[in-house]
């Protein structure tokens, strides 16, 4: 926990702490330098990250990436690496409240259109940034999106594990929403594998996360490989699976707009094209693809 001028921010949820709101952030980050927008009106001329309240029905997720595009002008597409670091609580005199925390890396520094809020932008090296006047409570914050930062770190190739969770002849499909990547299209139970973990253990975290469910490595059995190019490398693992414990429950209801099974012969028109075209090769026998690549 830190303190400064009546700010507490604790990493872990304190006792007697109701939080009145939810404030969504947002860390774009470029090679080693983060964007930081000046203040124009309230809390004048002092920096901080695009962030804003999450409003009622919004998923964190969601509302940084709205504020993104309000306060900043910078809009995601399918392909943006855009991860979750956590959150933090504050308390103010007055307020509690939840700091959402994201990080967006690009390549590249996007064109940055001010809101009216602010008044100018900067590109800041995570070093230099703790030297800006900033927003009460911010330098705490940078300070923790730095850490989880570090111990989240990711290659420059994405593994990515998918579960195809077999009951009987059927597939258990994932329906996005509100993830900024294939919204509206079916997946399976899927995530990116963190530096450290396993894809099996990174595949047994996400089923769990978001579907409540626990499963043995043991009862995994790998069953086809994509090597895919899109904005980046992507290795894509997928396991089959048909023993489980517990139920299965949308536990990520704001990313998630439904769980169900289907037969692959009545897969939804809408299902993600990779993902169908690696369950129906695994079927036949096949353990490997390549997509993205120029022949």
């Amino acid at each position: 926990m830190s303190r400064v001028k009546d700010i507490q921010v604790f990493h872990h949820e304190p006792q007697g702490f109701v939080p009145k709101i939810e404030v969504a952030a947002v860390y774009v980050e470029v090679g080693k330098e983060v964007l930081f927008l000046q203040r124009a009106s309230s809390e004048k001329g002092l920096w901080g990250v695009p962030a804003g309240k999450v409003e009622r029905g919004e998923s964190a997720e969601s509302a940084a990436k709205r504020e993104l595009l309000e306060e900043a002008g910078i809009a995601l597409d399918a392909h943006s690496r855009f991860d979750s670091l956590g959150k933090l609580f504050i308390r103010k005199p007055h307020i509690d409240y939840i700091y959402h925390m994201h990080r967006l890396i690009l390549t590249k520094k996007p064109s940055v259109i001010l809101s009216p809020e602010h008044q100018e932008s900067q590109w800041v090296s995570l070093e230099g940034a703790s030297d800006l006047p900033l927003m009460a409570g911010a330098l705490e914050a940078f300070l923790h999106y730095k850490d989880m930062g570090k111990n989240r770190v990711r290659t420059g190739t994405n593994v990515n594990a998918y579960l195809i969770l077999k009951k009987e002849n059927q597939i258990l499909l994932h329906l996005r929403e509100n993830t900024g990547y294939y919204d509206g299209y079916y997946g399976l139970v899927s995530g990116h594998v963190e530096d450290g973990e396993s894809a099996q253990a990174g595949l047994i975290r996400e089923a769990r996360e978001e579907a409540g469910i626990s499963l043995n490595a043991k009862d995994l059995h790998f069953a086809y490989c994509l090597h895919r190019q899109t904005n980046r490398l992507n290795i894509d693992l997928f396991f089959t699976c048909t023993s489980w414990k517990g139920e299965i429950t949308n536990r990520e209801p704001e990313k998630c707009a439904a769980l169900q099974f289907f037969p692959p012969e009545e897969f939804p028109i809408n299902i993600i094209g990779y993902i169908k075209q690696a369950i129906m090769d695994a079927d036949q026998g096949k353990y490997y693809s390549e997509q993205g690549w120029n022949s």
